[in-house]
């Protein structure tokens, strides 16, 4: 008997009984592909690897001002998280270039500045989803811009390069998709100190050892040749809505 050459018939015509049509069960169908149907086989294969190579779709994003009403409270949560922060990575670093110089200041950062982050990411409570610090120009891989950072950070840039001032607080909702809560983000600008410069300064400036221990540490560095004063990048506060 010649194979069915298109799997899955189900309510087909299925043949001739006593001169007249009649419809076979649907169970007596075939629900396997057989060699006559190789390019079907290959159209599904297709269709089901891209539709699982999709990647999960962006969330919208759209911006608020700081002093909206509605964000206030994620506002000021975000404003003691960031205190926070900076109140224990400043001073670990401080501590560790004391004692063994700048070498040591990145050995420290290396080490425990992603530790210290999520630690005060954990203490300032459960509103509080995600805590970073990134740049366009960044030390750590790890602390590279996400989509909706990259969009933060532009803005920030484009405002300096028209030669306007950003404002102190950025704030970022991201609607909710399948793959994805609602967030909400708050962003505070980093700015260069003085005493950042020993390694985030003009590299020609930099000890041999400096050197070495960049290298080791972070192979992929692009966080110098900055000058004191200059926009580092920005920390993000991500807090449910």
């Amino acid at each position: 008997m010649k194979p069915t050459s298109i799997p899955f018939r189900l309510g087909i015509i299925g043949g001739v009984a006593g001169g007249r049509l009649r419809r076979r069960p649907y169970s007596q169908y075939p629900t396997t592909l057989n060699s006559k149907s190789p390019r079907l086989f290959l159209v599904l294969l297709v269709v089901g690897m891209r539709l699982w190579a999709e990647p999960p779709a962006a969330p919208a994003l759209t911006w608020h001002a700081p002093s909206d009403p509605a964000v206030a409270p994620a506002v000021a949560q975000a404003k003691v998280t960031i205190a926070a922060l900076v109140g224990t990575l400043l001073p670990a670093v401080n501590a560790a270039v004391e004692v063994g110089g700048p070498p040591q200041g990145v050995i420290l950062c290396h080490g425990q500045a992603e530790p210290l982050t999520q630690q005060t990411r954990q203490q300032a409570g459960p509103s509080v989803t995600g805590l970073k610090r990134t740049s366009l120009r960044v030390r750590n891989p790890a602390n590279a811009p996400d989509r909706a950072e990259q969009a933060a950070l532009d803005r920030v840039a484009a405002l300096l390069a028209a030669g306007k001032e950003p404002p102190p607080l950025l704030v970022q909702y991201l609607a909710e998709t399948p793959d994805h809560p609602a967030e909400l983000r708050v962003y505070r600008s980093m700015t260069v100190a003085a005493n950042c410069l020993a390694c985030h300064g003009d590299p020609a400036s930099f000890t041999p050892q400096l050197r070495d221990s960049l290298r080791t540490h972070y192979p992929q560095d692009t966080a110098t040749g900055y000058a004191e004063g200059d926009w580092r990048g920005l920390i993000r506060v991500s807090l449910q809505p």
